[in-house]
């Protein structure tokens, strides 16, 4: 009887232990694919933050050539912004183009600025103008520092 014993206690003791060893390995196999999927997204993420901040500097370097409106770099950039982290430098100089992001964001765009009359668009050019006029000095020393910032 004791030998039984023994016997079934040794079946139990090695089928609970190939489960624990089987448990370990899938564990272990968790973490790996967890590790695995943090580390792509952390890559894919560093990717999309450089894309950023490299459309940042074709945005600032197309302003300083005139090659697009205040208030139009200061649309994208500002949108592009939020999707970095930026460092106290690059804050301080992005600022100023989300204040005159937020300073012309009541003038329609697109479709919408297609649907107003030609005084109205004439009198929102005006006036968009006149924001601009008040940040483009600030706006483009900010384009230029941004330029200059060296992307790792």
């Amino acid at each position: 009887m004791t030998q039984f014993v023994l016997s079934a206690a040794f079946v139990l003791l090695a089928a609970l232990s190939g489960y624990a060893i089987y448990l370990g390995l899938k564990l272990r196999r968790q973490r790996q694919q967890r590790e695995t999927s943090e580390r792509e997204l952390a890559e894919h993420l560093y990717g999309k933050e450089r894309e950023a901040r490299q459309s940042v500097q074709i945005i600032a370097r197309a302003l300083v050539q005139k090659d697009l409106s205040e208030t139009e770099a200061a649309m994208r950039i500002a949108w592009l912004s939020k999707q970095i982290t930026l460092s106290p430098d690059e804050a301080q100089q992005v600022s100023v183009f989300q204040q005159l992001a937020v300073a012309t964001a009541h003038i329609p765009i697109l479709d919408d600025w297609a649907a107003l009359s030609k005084i109205e668009q004439l009198r929102l050019d005006v006036e968009r103008e006149e924001i601009e006029t008040r940040f483009r000095e600030f706006v483009h020393i900010s384009a230029s520092q941004l330029i200059s910032i060296r992307l790792s």
